[in-house]
């Protein structure tokens, strides 16, 4: 017992252990809550609404469940549409404003909880996939909990702290050979070592277990736990039949085998090998190696040793495959382990470690070996190990500008941009054969070349859409991920060029392939997320944010949704969602958006607020310096203006308007009754 306080205490303060396992638990739980995004942010954005739908299906799949979806996924269709006939008769002047405004008032109390349905049919449609092994519920708490295959980094390198030094120390101050020597310094000596360390690495992992489930408990709340496992997607082709609750418990002695195996190969290396920083690094690459340099996500399941079952989860998967449109077949991208495959798997594995052992107990039973050793070097300081391991914490933004924006951004002409004497447009010919270039004409000469003048590879794709401000224009663009293996969109980029010198500068950067994307092992690359940025259709930013407009459940069809996001570190939120996009525009503060009324609202991105716009109902308008053009409903869809200053309005044309377009300083137009195209100028000289 003696040698057991000894120990304990020379490893929790003379090595600092106490030390590190605070910060390691303080670092957790800053990480947690800072990092962590919930699997669906829908669910949390629009929480009551989902619940009003949840609370109704909540459980196992049945008949009426389907019969209740299929009916109210009706009557909102009917309403969304009774809502805007009855717009349009109103504006149109078939009905008055009493009436419009109780008949929509009750389609409105219809439809508030749409977005709440959407997230519950969406749900129900991957239930009915598999209803028996499938449950509805709450699954951002267990999605967190469960649903990732990272590695914790910083529990790696917390053990690697605490279990070198306990040989290791012995060698730099040379007192391994005197230890030996007495009568207690050989097994008893080992052994009171290893149980140490078996005991404090099994504590740690089941309080750092019991951090997160608590965390996901509070922020989420894990109810149901007795529902099955496929009830989350990520596990959804899993053939192990467990509930969310024994695959939580069956993770965490999964991890704890794992980490007791990686202590026994950190004891086993430092015994070996005798120097602290060797030690290190060698341990450090056993189990990094293998975790980002396998191609296959399932492969390291598969490998004896303490990676597989440090990250637990692939144990709970099943065959889960991805469509390969160049061979038009499915491709295998995650390999289930069997039962019986896991079991060989660990036996491997603990007979590793039981030779290990036994290799420790022989090296440091020999009394005799009193040989003379060779000057160890200083220990390395644990910062550099933490230099490789805090890389991954850089996000993918670059640098901004700092300067103020004052430009009118109008979604409508998102693929050009007019400078003094220069267009930037997207080149229509190479549209048409479904390439994308950007054009940079100087309209005195009509000299053309293109913008981007790196040359464009097979495996990236410049998006049809642009912003500009001053002499800098941003564009966006794909790069791409072609192999045997894996397939599909890797990174989501807005590039700024400035044309006075065409250089080039990053201004965002987005990861969007879903494997090993973690930061410290606490955060994963998020599908649902990746979804959104692959519908971007438009963008625009100011000084200190980018603005994305994409698909709220990124689908072609689905509500446009319009995220914000910090240019320095990368934080995202929805700021915006309209059901149907007609026209959009910004002023450099202000978002001016047709809302489901067809009135004209603005939304200020420094205070955060929404306001309408009394008088203005269109569908279509166009934002200038000075002045916003659109089509008057009230007047027969006239072409009116208001200016920006005053908010006066004034009438553009005496005849209704079918279409029309800015190109300063004037405004081209088609009438609504000859069909005839006309131009007016409506800057001042």
């Amino acid at each position: 017992m003696s040698i057991w306080k000894y120990e304990m205490k020379k490893m929790l303060f003379h090595h600092k252990g106490a030390w590190l396992i605070g910060l390691y638990f303080i670092l957790s739980m800053a990480s947690l809550a800072i990092l962590d995004k919930p699997a669906n942010p829908d669910m949390e954005l629009n929480r009551s609404e989902y619940q009003f739908y949840l609370h109704q299906v909540q459980g196992p799949y049945s008949e009426a469940t389907g019969s209740f979806f299929s009916k109210e996924a009706a009557r909102i269709s009917d309403a969304k549409v009774a809502l805007q006939r009855i717009t349009d008769n109103f504006y149109d002047g078939e009905i008055g404003e009493q009436e419009f405004l109780t008949q929509s008032e009750t389609l409105a109390n219809l439809l508030k909880n749409e977005t709440g349905f959407k997230l519950a049919y969406k749900q129900y449609v991957y239930v009915r996939e598999h209803p028996d092994q499938r449950d509805f519920l709450y699954t951002n708490g267990w999605d967190g909990l469960l649903s990732n295959d990272s590695l914790d980094l910083l529990f790696v390198l917390l053990v690697l702290l605490l279990v070198a030094p306990m040989f290791c120390y012995e060698f730099e101050s040379r007192m391994d050979a005197l230890l030996l020597t007495v009568k207690k310094g050989s097994k008893p000596h080992t052994l009171s070592k290893i149980g140490l360390a078996f005991a404090t690495v099994g504590l740690l992992c089941f309080l750092s277990a019991g951090l997160r489930y608590g965390f996901y408990a509070f922020k989420y709340g894990l109810g149901n736990g007795n529902y099955s496992l496929e009830s989350l997607s990520f596990f959804g082709t899993s053939t192990k039949e467990v509930t969310l609750l024994q695959a939580f418990l069956g993770i965490t002695a999964s991890k704890l085998a794992g980490s007791l195996c990686f202590a026994v190969g950190v004891l086993f290396a430092s015994v070996c090998l005798k120097k602290y920083a060797i030690t290190l690094f060698a341990c450090t690459a056993v189990v990094l190696l293998p975790y980002y340099g396998l191609p296959l996500e399932s492969t390291k399941y598969f490998l004896p040793g303490p990676l597989g079952f440090m990250v637990a989860t692939g144990y709970f998967r099943g065959n889960e495959f991805k469509p390969n449109s160049w061979k038009a077949q499915m491709d295998l991208v995650f390999r289930e382990v069997s039962l019986p495959m896991g079991s060989v798997v660990f036996a491997i594995t603990f007979g590793l470690c039981a030779a290990m052992l036994v290799v420790i107990l022989r090296k440091r039973s020999n009394g005799w070996i009193t040989k003379r050793r060779t000057p160890i070097g200083r220990r390395l300081p644990f910062t550099l190990l933490l230099l490789g391991v805090t890389a991954s914490l850089l996000v993918g933004c670059g640098s901004s500008k700092g300067n103020r924006v004052d430009v009118a951004y109008n979604y409508a002409s998102r693929q050009s941009f007019q400078q003094d004497k220069v267009r930037i447009y997207m080149d229509p010919k190479e549209l048409e054969l479904g390439k994308n270039q950007i054009v940079f004409e100087d309209q005195a000469s009509g000299e053309k070349h293109n913008l981007v003048r790196d040359p464009l590879t097979s495996l990236t794709r410049i998006e049809g859409a642009l912003f500009g401000e001053g002499t800098h224009v941003y564009y966006m663009k794909y790069d791409y991920e072609k192999s045997g293996l894996r397939e599909g969109v890797t990174r989501f980029s807005i590039i700024g060029v400035d044309t006075a010198k065409f250089k080039e500068t990053i201004i965002f950067e987005k990861k969007l392939s879903a494997d090993k994307g973690t930061v410290l092992g606490l955060v994963k690359g998020n599908a649902y997320v990746a979804s959104f940025y692959l519908t971007v259709s438009g963008f625009f930013l100011d000084e200190t944010h980018l603005y994305l407009i994409g698909q709220a459940d990124g689908q072609t069809d689905g509500q446009t949704e319009i995220r914000q996001v910090n240019r320095r570190t990368g934080a995202a939120r929805v700021i915006l969602r309209i059901p149907v996009l007609r026209s959009l525009a910004f002023d450099g503060r202000t978002i001016y958006y047709v809302d489901e009324r067809s009135q004209i609202a603005k939304y200020d991105t420094q205070m955060d607020t929404q306001t309408v716009i009394p008088g203005l109902v269109t569908r279509d308008f166009i934002l200038t310096d000075t002045e916003l053009f659109y089509l008057n409903r009230k007047d027969q869809q006239k072409l009116y203006a208001m200016d920006l200053r005053d908010s006066t309005t004034r009438p553009v044309t005496q005849v209704p308007v079918l279409s029309f377009h800015y190109d300063k300083p004037y405004i081209t137009y088609i009438g609504k009754l000859d069909m005839k195209e006309e131009r007016v100028r409506v800057d001042p000289d």
